[in-house]
C-alpha cells in the first residue's frame, strides 16, 4: 500500500493496535548490506504469544531448483511475491528458537551463529553464492510489525495485513493474500 493510502487502508478494514500480533524483528548483515545485495536474508523473530523463530531467507530462487528434501522438511516454505505484474519466488527455513536466545544476541551477550540451526546453515551454504562469515555481521533492527489476519466480505482469500515501524520513524504497510 503506498504511504498516502495507508491510513484509509487501515480504516476501511477496522484496524487497531489492541488487535495486532505484535512481533520484533531483527535482521543481520554486513554493515554494507552484502548479504541483503545477495538475495540472502538472516532474520529472528520475537512473536508476542507465540514461538520465536530464526529464518534464513533466499529471493530470488527459482523453485524448480529446490529439491524435495528441503520441500519436506519442516520449517520450509517457498513462496511468490507479486508487485505489480512482477512474480519473485523466495525459499526459506525456519527454526524455533528458545525465549530469550534473540534477545541475547541483540545485546551483544550471544553470538549471532547460534541462533542459527545447523540444517539453516547447510541450506545457507547449498543456496548462497559464497560462504557467510556471521562474525562480520551486524544486528538491524529492532522493527517493530503489527499483524493481523482478516476476512473481507465478498473476497475470497484471507488478508494478512503488516505495518512496519522501522528504527527511522517510517512505517510500511504490506497486505498479502494467502
Amino acid at each position: 500500500i503506498r504511504p498516502d493510502q495507508e491510513l484509509r487502508a487501515e480504516r476501511a478494514m477496522e484496524l487497531n493496535e489492541d488487535t495486532a500480533e505484535v512481533r520484533v524483528l531483527y535482521f543481520y548483515d554486513t554493515p554494507r548490506l552484502a548479504l541483503l545485495d545477495a538475495g540472502v536474508t538472516l532474520r529472528a523473530r520475537l512473536v508476542k504469544g507465540d514461538d520465536d523463530d530464526s529464518t534464513v531467507k533466499f529471493r530470488p530462487v527459482e523453485a524448480a531448483k529446490i529439491s524435495e528434501e528441503w520441500k519436506q522438511r519442516k520449517g520450509f516454505k517457498l513462496e511468490a511475491d507479486c508487485v505489480g505484474d512482477r512474480v519473485i519466488c523466495s525459499a526459506s527455513l525456519t527454526v524455533i528458537q528458545k525465549r530469550d536466545e534473540i534477545d541475547e544476541v541483540a545485546k551483544g551477550e550471544r553470538p549471532i551463529a547460534k541462533l542459527f540451526s545447523k540444517d539453516q546453515e547447510r541450506f545457507l551454504s547449498e543456496f548462497s553464492q559464497g560462504p557467510v562469515d556471521f562474525a562480520t555481521l551486524r544486528v538491524l533492527g529492532p522493527i517493530r510489525v503489527l499483524r493481523w489476519k482478516l476476512t473481507q466480505k465478498g473476497f475470497p482469500h484471507e488478508l494478512t495485513l503488516e505495518e512496519w515501524r522501522l528504527p527511522d520513524g517510517e512505517e510500511i504497510v504490506e497486505v498479502s493474500i494467502k
